[in-house]
Order: C-alpha cells, then sequence, then structure tokens
C-alpha cells in the first residue's frame, strides 16, 4: 500500500494508492456515477449513456496524463475496497486538486473535507495556492468556499477557485 507522506493526515479509515490498470473498470463507474445526474437528462438509451461516459472517461484520463505531468493519480480505499478516487497536480506552481470523488454508498461521510484539508494542508506546508475547477452546482463547491477557496470565475463550465496558503505554525 502506497500513501504519499504530504498527505499523512488523511483519516485512519482511508487509504491511499497509486491507480493501477486494474483499477480501470472501478474508475470508469465511478466516472459514471459522477456523470449520471446529466446522463438522466438525456433520451438516450442505457447503453448510449454507458458508451457516452466510458468515452468521456478515456478522454479526460488522456487530457489528464497529458497535461499534467507528475500528477498523482490515487484510488481511495477503506478497509482494502475502492471507494473513490484523489487525482493532484503537483507540478510547480499551485497543487492542483484535479479530481475527488467517492462513489455514492461512500459519499457524506466526511472524508471528503478531510481529504480536501489535507491537501491544502500539503499547499500549506509548500507555501504554494491550491487551485481546482468546480462546476457551480456540485454540492462540493460549498465545501470548497468553506474551506478558504475564493471563486474567481467562470472557465468554460467550470469555477476556477483558488485557496492562498496560510501560514504554517511552528512546533515551539
Amino acid at each position: 500500500m502506497w500513501c504519499e507522506p504530504d498527505l499523512s493526515s488523511i483519516p485512519l479509515e482511508l487509504q491511499l494508492r497509486n491507480a493501477e490498470e486494474s483499477d480501470l473498470a472501478f474508475l470508469r463507474s465511478l466516472y459514471r456515477t459522477v456523470r449520471d445526474p446529466e446522463l438522466a437528462l438525456t433520451p438516450w438509451s442505457e447503453a448510449q449513456r454507458q458508451a457516452f461516459s466510458d468515452s468521456q472517461f478515456a478522454l479526460q484520463d488522456r487530457h489528464y496524463r497529458a497535461h499534467y505531468p507528475g500528477a498523482l493519480f490515487l484510488v481511495i480505499e477503506h478497509q482494502g475496497v475502492p471507494v473513490g478516487r484523489l487525482y493532484l497536480g503537483t507540478a510547480p506552481g499551485p497543487l492542483r486538486l484535479m479530481d475527488l470523488a467517492f462513489m455514492p454508498v461512500w459519499r457524506g461521510r466526511g472524508w471528503g473535507t478531510a481529504l480536501v484539508r489535507a491537501v491544502v494542508g500539503r499547499a500549506d506546508r509548500e507555501a504554494r495556492d491550491t487551485l481546482l475547477f468546480v462546476e457551480s452546482n456540485n454540492p462540493a463547491y460549498r465545501l470548497y468556499e468553506r474551506e478558504g477557496f475564493i471563486d474567481e470565475g467562470v472557465e468554460g463550465v467550470y469555477r476556477r477557485m483558488r485557496r492562498r496558503p496560510s501560514p504554517v505554525k511552528s512546533a515551539d
């Protein structure tokens, strides 16, 4: 089990590990749950919805891997069971919270808040901004506001949000 040391403040019941080829089916399924609300509005058949979701997942994955060298693609586990994903862009400049998602049954447990706090804690220790993009209607938008992210405006269908680093208290 691999864990990014700079995110060691995650809840004890969660583990992080690098995503592997064997995780693709889980990651595809997770992506589908995130897209389900908008897909439900289409007149498409289930097969069409699944094909669309799979193609969008593949395009997103290619984009992230091509445009975010050195990014961390992490699977979130609870007792050895994959429950979500956390993608972080770690290149110089802002620490990018690229994606944080949980399977529906695992949402609402405070884990997202804890992981966001772990990410901004890392950014604070490194004196870096934290940057993310989120749709306005995503419930996580309010979480990001509570955690100190400021809305910098619209980019496409997303809101660009940034959190400036807080000074890290020394252990005197």
